[in-house]
């Protein structure tokens, strides 16, 4: 299976897409580069490290988060490219969102190592993703 990977671009329209949806003006890109790179981590993990989906999915809404590449919604922008990414794959969050959020959240406000956290956070969100296939109704766009 070829995995599809979010651009700069997409990211970027999803976090405006999600701040608009909140009420809110996205806010500014206060560094291409650390957006790129957060992207980036996602590919490199599987290229270096083997990942699985569920492995970059991680990597990627950690980095995002970590990183800070908005003035203002990184963790919130974080979860949503998490939660494409996975679609794209044909894979699907099932559990509860404010669950998946301050499981975020505590990787960011983490007390051991990064890369620690960040396999944790893996270890938790495999448990919660189903595939949805292609084909799934309502899963289109």
């Amino acid at each position: 299976m070829d995995v599809r990977y979010l651009t700069t671009p997409e990211v970027i329209a999803l976090h405006r897409r999600m701040m608009e949806g909140m009420g809110w003006a996205p806010a500014p890109l206060r560094s291409e580069d650390l957006l790129e790179s957060a992207i980036q981590r996602a590919q490199a993990a599987a290229y270096y490290g083997g990942a699985d989906i569920v492995a970059q999915a991680s990597v990627l809404a950690v980095g995002i988060s970590q990183n800070q590449p908005f003035l203002d919604g990184n963790k919130r922008t974080a979860l949503y490219s998490l939660l494409a990414f996975l679609r794209l794959n044909d894979l699907a969050y099932i559990g509860d969102r404010f669950e998946i959020a301050d499981r975020l959240v505590a990787v960011a406000e983490r007390e051991g190592s990064l890369e620690e956290a960040t396999g944790d956070f893996a270890t938790w969100l495999r448990e919660r993703v189903r595939s949805i296939g292609p084909d799934a109704p309502g899963m289109s766009g």
